[in-house]
């Protein structure tokens, strides 16, 4: 999907929703993006289609991580993280 197709796709106002690189963006409202249940702004919403589209792999990694941050996916991940550390702390501190 070129900077140019996501362009058109929201001055077509569809309803739609626009997959780009295993991401479901969806219009809601003036200005107002849906990316995975996050929301963002029209021009954050462009700059993570370039990213995503971006040959660089840390580009892509990068977008992916704003997405899961914008729509709390990322919060869990974390607490479940900690979660398993203060559990292995635990144990170790047990034997």
């Amino acid at each position: 999907m070129s900077e140019d197709q996501f362009r058109e796709w929201v001055n077509d106002r569809s309803n739609l929703p626009l997959a780009v690189k295993g991401h479901t963006f969806v219009l809601k409202g003036n200005n107002v993006i849906m990316v995975d249940g996050g929301k963002f702004l029209y021009e954050d919403a462009l700059e993570l289609v370039n990213l995503l589209n971006s040959k660089n792999l840390f580009d892509q990694i990068n977008a992916g991580l704003v997405i899961a941050e914008r729509n709390g996916a990322l919060r869990v991940i974390v607490l479940a993280l900690i979660a398993v550390i203060i559990v292995v702390v635990i144990l170790l501190a047990v034997h």
